[in-house]
C-alpha cells in the first residue's frame, strides 16, 4: 500500500476539506472527552461538512450524545454547508482560540469560535459591517446589531453562531430557531 504523509491523510485535495471518518461524540465517559469537547467536535464537523456517520456505540449512546447528534442547530449548519466548507479566519479572530467561518449563499455567515486553551478564554471576531447574530446551539439572539462579537468560552468549548448582515442582507434567514417551550414534546 502507498504511504501518505500526514498532511495528505488529513486533507482530501479533491474536495479541499479534511478527510473525516466518523464523529465519535455519543458515548460519554467511553470516548474520553467532556461534553464541551463533544460540542466543539460536532460544531467543527458541521462547519466543514463532515459525513454524518457516528463511530459511537448506539447501544451505549448517552442522553447528551443523542441530544448532540440530533440537535436542530447542528443539523441545520450541516445541511447549509452542503458542498461548501468553513475556513479558518485568522485575520478577523481575536482572543485565545480559533474562528472558522462558513459563508452561506444568502449573505449570512456561520461562525464557529473555539477555545483551544485548558482554561476559560475570550474568543471573538470583527466584521466589516454590523450584523445580528443567533447562537445556533441555544437558539438565543445575541443582542443588538454589532460589528463584532466575543464570548467567554469554557476550556475546549465553542459557540456556533449565525451572523446576518443588517444592511443588504437580502433573503438571509435564521438556520435554526427552537420551537417555543409550549410546543415541545
Amino acid at each position: 500500500s502507498e504511504s501518505r504523509s500526514g498532511s495528505d491523510r488529513a486533507c482530501d485535495a479533491s474536495r479541499g476539506r479534511p478527510d473525516l471518518d466518523s464523529l465519535d461524540v455519543g458515548n460519554g465517559a467511553l470516548d474520553g472527552v467532556s461534553d464541551e469537547e463533544r460540542k466543539s467536535a460536532a460544531s467543527l464537523w458541521a462547519l466543514i461538512g463532515g459525513p454524518l456517520v457516528t463511530g459511537s456505540d448506539l447501544t451505549r449512546l448517552t442522553p447528551s450524545g443523542l441530544a448532540l447528534l440530533t440537535h436542530g442547530g447542528f443539523l441545520a449548519v450541516h445541511r447549509a454547508a452542503g458542498d461548501r466548507t468553513a475556513v479558518p479566519d485568522e485575520q478577523s479572530c481575536a482572543g485565545g482560540g480559533e474562528c472558522w467561518r462558513l459563508r452561506l449563499p444568502d449573505g449570512s455567515d456561520v461562525w464557529g469560535l473555539f477555545n483551544l486553551r485548558d482554561e476559560t478564554a475570550r474568543v471573538g471576531f470583527a466584521a466589516a459591517a454590523p450584523f445580528t447574530a443567533r447562537d445556533l446551539w441555544s437558539g438565543a439572539g445575541l443582542g443588538p446589531p454589532a460589528a463584532g462579537f466575543n464570548a467567554s468560552l469554557p476550556a475546549h468549548g465553542c459557540i456556533l453562531l449565525q451572523a446576518r448582515p443588517v444592511a443588504g442582507g437580502g433573503a438571509a434567514s435564521w438556520l435554526y430557531t427552537p420551537a417555543p417551550e409550549s410546543t415541545r414534546q
